[in-house]
């Protein structure tokens, strides 16, 4: 998933896609799941779907994404 290959589109990639969750978490404070997977397919289209979630896990394992589970939700960590 990470790694690409020569069928790999960069538009697609994990990487791309956690670019572009950071990018929308550190312009609003919290965001939620629906709402975030929303922008990320509408902006890079439907084909990102399928590596959103490896994105998000991504992050989180990197520290730099937070759950809040009341509101079910993400937040950018800036600690870290």
């Amino acid at each position: 998933m990470i790694k690409p290959d020569r069928h790999t589109n960069p538009d697609n990639s994990v990487i791309n896609i956690s670019a572009y969750i950071l990018k929308q978490l550190n312009s609003f404070y919290d965001i939620s799941y629906d709402k975030l997977l929303k922008k990320v397919t509408d902006d890079l289209g439907v084909n990102a779907k399928e590596n959103y979630p490896y994105a998000l896990n991504f992050l989180y394992l990197l520290g730099k994404l937070e759950y809040i589970e009341e509101t079910d939700s993400f937040k950018y960590n800036a600690a870290k």
